[in-house]
C-alpha cells in the first residue's frame, strides 16, 4: 500500500517538475522579446536654385535691359531706301546678368514681319567671336567660316523663317555676352510693285539654361 501511495507520490512530482521546467522555458523566451534594443536614424538635405536672367543691348538701346517682349532692342539698318541685291546690317548682343549663377545657350526661334515689303525681304544671322558693334558688323562677317545662326554663306532665308534645327549658341554665367549681327537686304529681282514700302521685322531669341 505505501509502495503505491509512494509511486503515485514519485509520479506527481515528475508532472509538477515537467510542468515547472516548461513554464521557465516560456518565461525566458517572452524575457528574451520584451528585452529587444531599437534605434534610429535621420538625414537632412538642404537646396537651393540657380539663377539665370538675359539682357540684350543694340545701337538704338545701348543700354542692356531685359526685352522679353517685343519689340525688344531696337536694330539700327539706316535702310529707308532700300534697293534689291543691296545690304543693310545691324547688331545685337545679349548677355547673362551679373546676378546669373549658370551659364546656358541663346537660340534663334521665330521671326515675323509686317508691311507689304516684307516677302521682298530676305537675311543672313551669325555669331560674331566678340560682342558686335558698328565697326564688325560689316560685310566682312559674312566671310570666311563664321558661325552662321540663319542663312549661309551663299544662301539667305525669308524674313518670316527660322532655320529647322536653330544654331544654339553657348553663353556663360554672371555677365557673359554674345554678339549677333544681322543683313538685310531687298531680293535680288524683286518686282517694282514693291518700291516704296515697308516692313517691320522681329526676331525673337530663346535662353536656356544649362541646368
Amino acid at each position: 500500500m505505501d509502495t503505491r501511495r509512494s509511486a503515485r507520490r514519485r509520479t506527481r512530482l515528475r508532472r509538477a517538475a515537467a510542468l515547472l521546467a516548461a513554464g521557465a522555458v516560456l518565461g525566458i523566451g517572452s524575457i528574451a522579446t520584451i528585452a529587444a534594443w531599437t534605434d534610429g536614424e535621420n538625414a537632412t538635405g538642404t537646396f537651393g536654385s540657380s539663377v539665370f536672367d538675359t539682357e540684350s543691348q543694340s545701337a538704338g538701346s545701348p543700354a542692356y535691359a531685359s526685352r522679353p517682349t517685343a519689340p525688344g532692342a531696337s536694330l539700327t539698318f539706316s535702310a529707308t531706301a532700300m534697293s534689291p541685291g543691296t545690304s543693310y546690317y545691324a547688331w545685337v548682343n545679349v548677355r547673362t546678368t551679373p546676378a546669373s549663377t549658370v551659364g546656358g545657350s541663346v537660340t534663334l526661334t521665330s521671326a515675323t514681319a509686317t508691311g507689304a515689303l516684307a516677302p521682298a525681304l530676305q537675311y543672313r544671322m551669325v555669331r560674331l567671336a566678340s560682342t558686335a558693334s558698328s565697326s564688325n558688323c560689316v560685310a566682312g562677317a559674312f566671310a570666311g567660316t563664321p558661325v552662321f545662326v540663319a542663312g549661309g554663306s551663299s544662301a539667305y532665308s525669308a524674313v518670316t523663317t527660322v532655320p529647322a534645327s536653330p544654331v544654339a549658341n553657348p553663353i556663360g554665367a554672371a555677365g557673359a555676352e554674345l554678339g549677333f549681327c544681322v543683313e538685310v537686304r531687298v531680293a535680288p529681282g524683286s518686282a517694282s510693285s514693291y518700291q516704296g514700302q515697308t516692313a517691320t521685322v522681329t526676331w525673337a531669341f530663346t535662353s536656356t539654361s544649362s541646368g
